[in-house]
């Protein structure tokens, strides 16, 4: 009685969020109304395996709400394991993830469970391999499942994410192992399942990043979304991906709307997520002042490709100033001090898209924000590095794991028979990250506050001068 209780409670709170949700993308966004899925306060872990481990689409993920909606502080916290699968979330669930009083739990798990040793090069019709890839899967199955029936039961609010692709087709020198991309698929459609079954949202990254996948390599055959191993996304590919999140969250087109009349002493009604101030007009010179109730979202220049593969700006960042009643002429844009670029009239009536103009005051806060949350993000990687070793087999079968030097002896001898350096080189990490964890995890926390008061917005003095 007690599970059909929460589960109850649960599906009104998800409903709640659905009824409350903005369905209209160019809504009008304030701290009042809550996204699809998160409310202000809400502690988001992020589980999964090395792909979370990674930590760059839901650091973008991050980085989108903390700009978006700066007087509606959340936390988010990294809880990817290198190498992980379903089992081993069961098995470091309460000490490593409920320990952190989650609220929302976003889950992808499925590129290490399906055991891609099981799949080779070519095709095989070997009965015994093919059922160990299935029992592999229905493994996958029962885990995943009672991974979310323990959240739902610990009260925290579960979004599934359809896993990441492994790419098959892309002529890449590393081996290829036939199938795995097909038997994601399968583990896709549970996802769906589970998500109808326990009334969840289920993010697709499986789908759209097949579907680029093919569009990219008719051009260029080794083009991928994902690393050179065919499993790690990159820049490019962690983009796409916080992209569809934050699409399956349903998140506001705007930044914010500042609609001017060169004719009229205030701002337009129509202007929406910002305070408008006077407007004052003076033979060719224009001037108002506005406070944005947001940020626009920062694009490092290693994303600029996945910008080509989504439509990010149109969709979720524009910061739209349109001026109407302007005479004819070419105008200098100005904010406070900063030399924003010169525009037609017709330009300005049309309106401009300052989040494409990485000059402006709001932007270069924004970088800030962004800067600081690498900063978290570096951190964050250090620490899962550390949890990496710390959940192995060969670290729990260690004599003596209170003394660096046992642990050190203890695993370099395991791992010395490794073809694989990395874990030589995680081991490494460990051993030089290990004593400053406290300091670690307590920079942690002061950044999650940090970053939030970056990202407080500030009235700006917009002029528009005819040259």
């Amino acid at each position: 009685m007690k599970n059909l209780y929460l589960k109850a409670v649960f599906v009104s709170v998800v409903m709640l969020h659905l009824l409350s949700s903005c369905s209209d993308p160019e809504h009008k966004s304030d701290d009042k109304k809550i996204t699809r899925f998160f409310n202000a306060g809400d502690r988001v872990v992020f589980v999964g395996n090395s792909i979370t481990h990674g930590g760059m689409f839901h650091n973008n993920i991050y980085l989108f709400h903390v700009t978006r909606f700066p007087g509606r502080p959340l936390e988010m916290f990294n809880k990817g394991v290198s190498g992980d699968v379903a089992g081993g979330v069961l098995s470091r669930m309460y000490d490593d993830i409920l320990s952190e009083k989650p609220t929302v739990a976003v889950i992808m798990l499925g590129m290490n469970d399906v055991n891609r040793g099981l799949y080779g090069p070519q095709p095989t019709s070997d009965k015994d391999t093919l059922q160990m890839r299935k029992a592999e899967v229905n493994q996958y199955k029962t885990r995943l499942d009672s991974i979310v029936r323990i959240f739902l039961s610990n009260n925290v609010r579960v979004i599934l994410e359809r896993p990441s692709i492994y790419d098959q087709t892309a002529q890449l020198s590393a081996t290829n192992h036939l199938g795995v991309n097909d038997v994601l698929g399968e583990c896709a459609v549970y996802i769906d399942s589970l998500g109808k079954k326990y009334d969840l949202p289920v993010v697709d990254y499986y789908t759209i990043m097949n579907r680029i996948n093919l569009e990219i390599q008719k051009k260029d055959p080794s083009a991928t979304l994902t690393g050179a191993d065919r499993i790690h996304p990159w820049e490019t590919g962690h983009f796409v991906m916080a992209y569809q999140f934050l699409k399956t969250e349903q998140v506001p087109r705007y930044v914010s709307k500042i609609i001017v009349d060169a004719g009229k002493p205030e701002i337009s009604g129509e202007s929406e997520n910002c305070e408008a101030g006077k407007v004052r007009r003076k033979d060719n010179l224009l001037v108002f002042s506005v406070k944005e109730d947001a940020l626009p979202f920062p694009v490092k220049a290693e994303q600029q490709e996945a910008l080509k593969l989504v439509p990010f700006m149109t969709e979720m960042n524009v910061e739209l100033l349109k001026v109407t009643g302007l005479s004819p002429g070419k105008y200098n844009l100005k904010i406070d001090n900063s030399d924003i670029g010169t525009f037609t009239a017709v330009q300005l009536n049309k309106g401009l898209n300052l989040a494409e103009h990485p000059n402006t005051p709001q932007m270069q806060q924004a970088e800030n924000v962004r800067k600081k949350l690498d900063e978290l993000w570096k951190m964050e990687g250090r620490l899962r590095g550390m949890k990496f070793i710390e959940y192995m087999n060969a670290y729990k079968e260690c004599p003596d794991k209170n003394d660096l030097k046992t642990v050190e002896h203890y695993l370099d001898s395991i791992f010395s028979g490794y073809p694989d350096p990395y874990y030589k080189d995680q081991l490494k990490l460990y051993l030089e990250n290990k004593p400053k964890e406290k300091k670690l995890i307590k920079r942690t926390e002061q950044i999650r506050k940090e970053v939030y008061a970056l990202a407080k917005t500030k009235k700006h003095i917009y002029t528009l001068q005819l040259k």
